[in-house]
């Protein structure tokens, strides 16, 4: 944990970015916000491609300790795949996670967790967050085009149209 990320208000966000770079520079940027405002700043993240604690003093970070199988920790053709086994993989390590959190926080005295900010990609942690009994919102670090893009990608190959067979022989 680098950095204990308190705040003078006595309430902590916990946020929660899906490991791509496009996706974690949004939510620290966010957090940088919160903190300007006198929140304190928990940022749970997955062991991959996880975020760089020594470059975000004041924040508190803590690994959610994920097991990804092989064929979802590769970066693979397709995109929503890798997204659904993501999700199904730190949806259990995330609840728990968050859990502790809101343990250690009322047993300690602590700062009370006041809602979880998870990546849009992430849609399996706002559910976690609810059994948690977190308040949670999502934040959508991608654009329309490419919000767009992630759904029709896996279309072709539901209908039968990809992949092309012998074309290319």
């Amino acid at each position: 944990m680098a950095g204990d990320g308190r705040s003078p208000t006595g309430r902590r966000v916990v946020l929660f970015p899906f490991p791509s770079g496009s996706h974690t520079t949004p939510m620290l940027q966010l957090a940088g916000l919160l903190r300007a405002r006198g929140l304190g700043v928990t940022v749970l993240h997955a062991d991959l491609d996880a975020p760089d604690p020594a470059r975000h003093p004041g924040f508190a970070f803590v690994s959610i300790r994920e097991s990804l199988p092989d064929e979802v920790a590769a970066a693979g053709p397709d995109p929503a795949e890798r997204m659904l086994g993501l999700n199904a993989a730190c949806e259990a390590p995330f609840q728990a996670a968050l859990e502790n959190l809101v343990q250690r926080r009322g047993a300690a005295g602590g700062e009370p967790v006041a809602c979880a900010v998870v990546d849009a990609q992430w849609y399996r942690m706002l559910g976690a967050a609810r059994r948690a009994g977190v308040p949670a919102l999502a934040l959508g670090a991608d654009s329309a085009a490419a919000f767009l893009a992630m759904l029709a990608a896996t279309r072709p190959r539901a209908d039968g149209h990809a992949p092309v067979q012998g074309t290319f022989q």
